[in-house]
C-alpha cells in the first residue's frame, strides 16, 4: 500500500441523556511512515518537518519530541504489541494546514511483512491541548479480521458532557480498500454515543493533492469552530450537565497542560518550604516525571506524586484545605495518604503552622463560613443531616455490625474491629456502673449498638436521642429486630429539649458536635439530667489545650467538608466550662487516642475495599477521594498524638454510690 488520501466525513452521534447529531465533511491522510521522506520530495504541497502549506511534524504527536513517529509508536506498544515483527506503520491523521492543525483522533495501523493487522492505536486529543493513546490489541491474541475489533476502558476526558466512564468499542474497516472507523462509548448496557470516520480513497499524487488543497482551503479550520458551536447547544439549548476537566491520571496520557506561570511561582513557594523540612523524608514527584527529594535526607522518603500544577496554587492560597482539596480533585497522590500527613504534621511549624500568608484571605473567607455553621437548634440539626444522613447504606460499607462509629480500644494487637468496639462498650459500661435498675441516657445514640450492647450485657434501660433522621430510623429498625423495644426508647431529639432525670449518661463522641459557645449548655444540661448520686460517661475526640484557641478561631478542611459545625474540644476548656456551668467534676480520666490509629486503618481498608459498592450508592469519585483522605489525614493525626480520644469519668462530689473499680488507674491527658 502507497499513501493515500480521503475524503468523507465526521459523523457523532450523541444518543443519551439527548438526541444530537453532528456531521462535518472532512479529508484526511494515511500516510506510510516508512514514506514520508519521499512525501516531502514528490509533492509540492507537502513538508515533512519543514514549513509547506501542508506539513507534518514529528513533535506533534504521540510525545513532543521531535523523534520520528514511527519510533514513538514502537516505544508506546512495546509492552503489548510484537514489536519485532512491525513492519510498516500506516498513520491515518489531518496534516497542519498553512500552520494549524487539530486532530481529535490520528490512527495508527501496525502491520507485519505479510501485510497482517497486528494492532492499532488510537491518539486523542482534547480542546484542553492534552493527549492521550489506547493501544489496541486483539482479545484473542491472534492478528484481528477485518473489520478489527477492540474494546478499553475510557480514561481520558474528551467531552464535558461525559464522565470518564465507560468502555470504547472500537472498529477498524482495511484502511487500504477504504476508511471506516466506528468508536462507540457504552456505560453498562447502554450506548452513550458513535463516532464515525467514513471516507473514500485516492491516491496521493501531486495533483489529486494540489486539487483536495485548493477546493477545500479552509476545511481543516473548522473542526474546533464547529465543536465550540455544537457544544453550545448540548449546554444552553439542550441543558446537559457540564463536567469540569478533571486531572488526567493514566500513565498513557502522554501530554499534559504545562504550567502557568502563577503555578510557577507557587510551585517555587512550596518547593522553597519543603526545603526547610527537617523530620522524615518526601519524595515529591512532578507531572513531567521529575523527582525532587525534601526531608532529613536520612528516613525512607514517602511519595507524593502530583498529578496538576495547580496543586501548588491550591496549596498556596488555600493551606491545609487546598491541599485537601487537592487530594479530592486528583491533583496529587500516594500509595501511603497517611504517611504524607504525618510529614507535613511532623514538620508543620516551618512555616506557620503549614500555611503561607497567601492563605489570609481563603481563612477569612472559611472562617465567615465556618459561622454560618453555628449549632443553633436548627443549625445543629442541618450540620448532623450533612454527615450522618448521607445514607445508612454508605457507613455500613466500613463500620462494624454494631455500626460503632467511634474510636474502638483494641484489646490486643490483632484484635478485630468487631471485638475492638465490644471491648470499647464493655469499659464504657464498666465505667458507667450500669446495673438492671439503671435508666440510661444516651446522648448521640448513632444507629442503637452501644443501647444494644448495653442492655444485653446488664438489663438496664436506654433513652438514645439524635438529631439524624437517618440514625433515627435505622436504631429504631436495629432495637426492633434485638427484640428489646421495652428496653430502648430512641427519640428524635436535641439534648437540650430532653426532661426528665436518669440514673446514667452517657454521650460517645458526640461532644464534637456541640461547638466552643454551646460547651456550658451542654453541662448545664448534665446537671439537670443527671440524678444526684448519678455518673455520666463521656468518649469524645480531644485536642491539646495549647493548641485550643488558635484552632477553635480558624476553619480547617474537615469543618468544611466532613463536618460542618464540629470542634474538638480539649480537656482544660471541659473541666473548666463543666466547674463553672455545673456541680460536676471528673472522676476518671483515660486518653485511648492511640487505639483511634488502628481503627481509622481498619475503616479506610474497609472503604477501600468497598469502592465499588460505595459507587454503586450514587457517590462519585471525588466523594470518595473526600473521605479516603478525611481517614488518612486523621489516622495520621493519631499517629503523631496531635489529636486524643479522651474517656471522661463525671459526677459530683460526695457521691456514695461511686466505688472505683480496684483495676482502674486514673491518667489525665
Amino acid at each position: 500500500m502507497t499513501s493515500m488520501l480521503y475524503k468523507g466525513y465526521v459523523e457523532h452521534r450523541r444518543l443519551h441523556p439527548t438526541d444530537h447529531r453532528l456531521l462535518y465533511p472532512l479529508y484526511v491522510y494515511a500516510l506510510d511512515l516508512g514514506e514520508l521522506s519521499r512525501l516531502d520530495r514528490q509533492l509540492p504541497l507537502f513538508g515533512y518537518n519543514r514549513r509547506r502549506p501542508v506539513s507534518l511534524w514529528d513533535r506533534d504527536y504521540l510525545d513532543t519530541s521531535e523523534r520520528p513517529i514511527r519510533d514513538k509508536v514502537l516505544d508506546i506498544v512495546r509492552t503489548q504489541l510484537p514489536v519485532e515483527r512491525i513492519d510498516r506503520i500506516v498513520m491515518v491523521t489531518a496534516c497542519r494546514y498553512l500552520g494549524y492543525v487539530f486532530n481529535p483522533v490520528s490512527l495508527y495501523y501496525c502491520y507485519d511483512h505479510r501485510e497482517n493487522l497486528l494492532g492499532n492505536v488510537a491518539e486523542v486529543n482534547n480542546t484542553f491541548g492534552e493527549r492521550h493513546v489506547y493501544v489496541l490489541t486483539p482479545s484473542n491474541g491472534g492478528p484481528p479480521a477485518y473489520p478489527a475489533r477492540y474494546e478499553a476502558e475510557k480514561a481520558f476526558h474528551v467531552s464535558p458532557f461525559n464522565r470518564v466512564e465507560g468502555r470504547y468499542h472500537f472498529s477498524f474497516a482495511d484502511v487500504r480498500r477504504e476508511l471506516d472507523v466506528h468508536i462507540d462509548l457504552h456505560q453498562g448496557d447502554q450506548i452513550l454515543l458513535k463516532a464515525r470516520l467514513k471516507g473514500n480513497p485516492r491516491p496521493l499524487t501531486p495533483c489529486n493533492h494540489f486539487k483536495t488543497v485548493m477546493r477545500h482551503p479552509v476545511m481543516p479550520h473548522l473542526t474546533i469552530p464547529r465543536i465550540y458551536r455544537e457544544a453550545f447547544k448540548l449546554r444552553f439549548r439542550r441543558g446537559l450537565t457540564y463536567h469540569p476537566k478533571p486531572v488526567p491520571l493514566s500513565r498513557m496520557t502522554i501530554k499534559r497542560l504545562p504550567p502557568t506561570a502563577l503555578e510557577r511561582r507557587c510551585m517555587a513557594l512550596v518547593e522553597n518550604y519543603l526545603g526547610r523540612t527537617r523530620r522524615g523524608g518526601l519524595r515529591l514527584i512532578l507531572p513531567d516525571g521529575t523527582a525532587r527529594d525534601f526531608g532529613d535526607g536520612a528516613s525512607p522518603a514517602v511519595e507524593l506524586r502530583v498529578n496538576a500544577y495547580r496543586f501548588f496554587t491550591r496549596v498556596v492560597l488555600a493551606g491545609d484545605i487546598g491541599f485537601g482539596e487537592a487530594f479530592m480533585d486528583d491533583e496529587w497522590d500516594s500509595e501511603d495518604p497517611t504517611a504524607v500527613v504525618r510529614f507535613f504534621i511532623r514538620n508543620r511549624d516551618t512555616v506557620h503552622d503549614g500555611r503561607f500568608r497567601s492563605t489570609l484571605v481563603s481563612r477569612g473567607v472559611e472562617w465567615l463560613r465556618h459561622l454560618s455553621r453555628r449549632n443553633t437548634l436548627w443549625g445543629s440539626r442541618r450540620n448532623i443531616h450533612r454527615h450522618y444522613d448521607l445514607s445508612n447504606a454508605f457507613f455500613q460499607t466500613f463500620l462494624d455490625e454494631s455500626m460503632a462509629y467511634s474510636c474502638a480500644l483494641y484489646p490486643r494487637p490483632d484484635a478485630s474491629l468487631e471485638e475492638a468496639q465490644e471491648t470499647k462498650f464493655a469499659a464504657i459500661i464498666r465505667k458507667a456502673r450500669l446495673g438492671a435498675n439503671d435508666h440510661v441516657l444516651e446522648i448521640g445514640c448513632g444507629w442503637g449498638g452501644f443501647a444494644i450492647e448495653a442492655v444485653r450485657r446488664t438489663g438496664c434501660r436506654v433513652t438514645g436521642v439524635t438529631v439524624s433522621r437517618e440514625q433515627y430510623q435505622e436504631a429504631r429498625t436495629r432495637v426492633q429486630e434485638a427484640g428489646l423495644t421495652d428496653r430502648i426508647n430512641i427519640e428524635f431529639q436535641d439534648y437540650r429539649h430532653i426532661t426528665g432525670q436518669f440514673d446514667k449518661i452517657v454521650s460517645i463522641e458526640m461532644l464534637e458536635a456541640v461547638g466552643h459557645a454551646y460547651y456550658r449548655i451542654f453541662f448545664r444540661t448534665l446537671e439537670r439530667l443527671l440524678k444526684p448520686g448519678g455518673i455520666a460517661v463521656l468518649q469524645t475526640i480531644s485536642i491539646p489545650d495549647q493548641r485550643y484557641d488558635r484552632y477553635r478561631k480558624e476553619h480547617d478542611w474537615i469543618q468544611k467538608h466532613i463536618f460542618p459545625g464540629g470542634l474538638l474540644p480539649s480537656l482544660t476548656v471541659l473541666t473548666r466550662t463543666m466547674t463553672r456551668h455545673s456541680r460536676l467534676m471528673v472522676e476518671h480520666a483515660e486518653n485511648i487516642g492511640d487505639h483511634y490509629a488502628p481503627t481509622l486503618a481498619e475503616w479506610r481498608r474497609r472503604f477501600l475495599a468497598a469502592r465499588d459498592q460505595v459507587a454503586a450508592l450514587g457517590f462519585d469519585r471525588r466523594f470518595r477521594r473526600k473521605w479516603e483522605y478525611y481517614l488518612s489525614s486523621c489516622e495520621a493525626g493519631f499517629r503523631e498524638r496531635i489529636l486524643g480520644d479522651l474517656q471522661l469519668v463525671l459526677t459530683r462530689e460526695g457521691n456514695a454510690n461511686l466505688c472505683r473499680l480496684p483495676s482502674e488507674k486514673t491518667q489525665m491527658g
